[in-house]
């Protein structure tokens, strides 16, 4: 089915509910690289389970959809990034409001989120997690679109940098904050729904604010 369809099916049934005076939330929660390593049930000797199902569910709210895709193996970050622009594309086009589409990602998901930012003009909303570090400064040149806020983990060997290099630039933003988490779970808090993480991404989902 054409996702045109799959929207209107999706939207007809979200305002059917009690509900249906609230708009409609559309999230897309892009996963980091071990489940396209291992899959759904992504286990890391370091991190453990990466518990995919339970923060798809946390990251739910009140008449909102949350498209999680299982990406494939060695996915290209950039080509997967201008699908997920032309759904959104499309999702504007049907009439859903562009401060009603929130795009968070985690780890490559988180890289595969700022080059939407970066690609698609429209003033969505974004969550970056655990997404930063000398190599992604160094190798891109990202101008940010939409309101954007970066949580990032002081332990985090892998991708624990803040984004104070992203905010200096030239940016199309309207909102950019950040918040460092003192968890000392390394990489390994987005691999968990943590109240740390997930209260902000949510008011952030609500509201664009984190208050």
């Amino acid at each position: 089915m054409k996702l045109k369809l799959f929207i209107f099916f999706l939207v007809a049934i979200t305002f059917s509910s009690c509900n249906a005076q609230l708009p409609t939330k559309h999230i897309f929660y892009l996963h980091g690289r071990i489940i396209e390593q291992q899959g759904k049930n992504a286990v890391s000797e370091q991190f453990g389970k990466y518990e995919l199902d339970s923060i798809i569910t946390a990251l739910k709210v009140d008449n909102g959809i949350v498209h999680a895709e299982i990406r494939n193996s060695n996915v290209d970050y950039k080509l997967y990034a201008e699908k997920v622009s032309k759904q959104i594309d499309e999702l504007l086009e049907s009439g859903i409001e562009a401060k009603n589409i929130i795009v968070i990602g985690a780890s490559k998901g988180a890289i595969i989120a700022c080059n939407i930012s970066s690609l698609n003009p429209n003033e969505i909303n974004y969550v970056f997690l655990a997404g930063n570090n000398d190599y992604q400064e160094m190798n891109n040149d990202w101008k940010f679109h939409g309101q954007v806020l970066c949580i990032y983990d002081s332990s985090d060997e892998i991708a624990g940098k803040n984004y104070d290099y992203w905010k200096a630039k030239d940016n199309f933003t309207t909102k950019f904050e950040q918040i460092e988490l003192k968890t000392n779970l390394g990489h390994g808090f987005i691999y968990k729904p943590l109240n740390v993480w997930i209260e902000p991404t949510k008011k952030w989902i609500l509201n664009q604010s984190l208050k």
